[in-house]
């Protein structure tokens, strides 16, 4: 039943639950209107896009990945008829919970989306490449790579691979932060932290533009044009998605597009990719190993497809095995908010017909067992 103290009861347990989530996206956010410059008006338009943006994308996710299941595994005849009674089944304080959390992540999109379209101008591409030179004996990675991933199959394979890696991430994030599971909160404070540190900070610092677009630069001659070359012949046979996406980035920063921003130093695709191998301990053994196979076809995809030089995995892995186990590693996820913390009583989930199955609004953990401690939303 739904009432105001009810309301700001849940909103207060879960902004005490998230806290230091909420306060690293409120410092980002500060910082932001310190180093860009970006006034209030502006950040106003880029949050509203972000919220669009992310509750559309979870909806569909979120409803995709759900339905699958009741289909899959419950084999249910109507999934989006079972996916309506998981909504239902869904306590209106357990939902009103998990709000500060989503705000906290739409303040932190909203932030890195203008950010990284104002990085300074690329300075570190030749250094980044010279390093990755010395690394690896005289050859760029991309060289040793070439051998054994130079088939179009393979850079399809990982093209297809690297292009699902947002809705992979997303997913992941859905997973463990609208569930109790025990890596929740350190999960979200290094991701947050990643895109914070990484994802601006260090790309600031390190400004660089990859491999891609090296030629693009003025540097000399191209040590990735063979790369680029044997690219453009593979998509003559199956399409390399990487290579829209890499026309689409340089035609925006060029000012001929719609800029969305470049960066290569660090790594958020590789770093991300890590962070969740870290973080899925919980999960199914099955979807632990998936995870770790997507990690590593994303480190060789981001190299053989001219988007990272090996260093910017290799410094990415670093900080984001300090961040997890430095840092993110001391916060330990909370147990579920009990009820008598929130008022008025709400009303028991619908039993699904598989024990097993979790409500929606904590769905994407597909059907693995929950942890102990009782129903959704409420006391242990």
């Amino acid at each position: 039943m739904f009432s105001p103290q009810a309301l700001v009861s849940a909103l207060i347990a879960g902004a005490r639950r998230d806290a230091a989530v909420v306060l690293l996206s409120i410092a980002y956010l500060l910082l932001a209107f310190v180093d860009l410059e970006m006034t209030v008006s502006t950040w106003i338009g880029y949050f509203f896009a972000s919220l669009m943006g992310l509750v559309a994308i979870t909806a569909l996710f979120a409803a995709g990945v759900r339905g699958g299941y009741h289909v899959l595994v419950n084999r249910m005849d109507r999934p989006i008829t079972a996916i309506i009674r998981d909504i239902r089944g869904v306590s209106f304080a357990t939902a009103t919970s998990y709000l500060p959390v989503a705000l906290a992540q739409v303040i932190l999109t909203s932030v890195f989306w203008p950010w990284k379209t104002r990085l300074p101008a690329f300075s570190w591409d030749a250094t980044l490449s010279d390093l990755d030179r010395m690394l690896h004996f005289g050859w760029l990675p991309w060289q040793w790579l070439q051998p054994v991933l130079g088939y179009w199959p393979v850079t399809f394979l990982l093209s297809m691979n690297y292009s699902i890696w947002f809705m992979v991430m997303w997913t992941f994030w859905m997973t463990l932060a609208f569930s109790e599971r025990p890596q929740r909160t350190p999960f979200l404070i290094a991701f947050a932290l990643l895109w914070i540190l990484l994802g601006s900070v260090l790309a600031t610092a390190f400004a660089s533009a990859g491999p891609c677009f090296f030629g693009n630069l003025g540097l000399g001659d191209n040590p990735y044009a063979g790369l680029m070359s044997y690219l453009k012949a593979a998509d003559q046979s199956a399409p390399i998605f990487a290579l829209d996406v890499q026309d689409l980035l340089w035609r925006g920063y060029a000012g001929s597009g719609t800029e969305m921003g470049i960066s290569a130093m660090p790594s958020l695709h590789n770093a991300t990719a890590l962070l969740m191998v870290l973080a899925s301990r919980s999960l199914h053994p099955a979807i632990q190993w998936l995870l770790k196979i997507h990690f590593v076809l994303i480190f060789l995809g981001s190299i053989h497809l001219g988007w990272h030089y090996a260093v910017d995995a290799y410094v990415s892995y670093a900080a984001t095995l300090m961040i997890w186990f430095g840092i993110a590693s001391r916060f330990q996820s909370r147990a579920p908010i009990p009820h008598v913390v929130l008022g008025a009583p709400e009303p028991q989930a619908a039993e699904l017909p598989d024990s097993s199955a979790v409500v929606f609004v904590r769905g994407m953990n597909i059907g693995m067992d929950e942890p102990k401690g009782g129903a959704p939303g409420t006391a242990s």
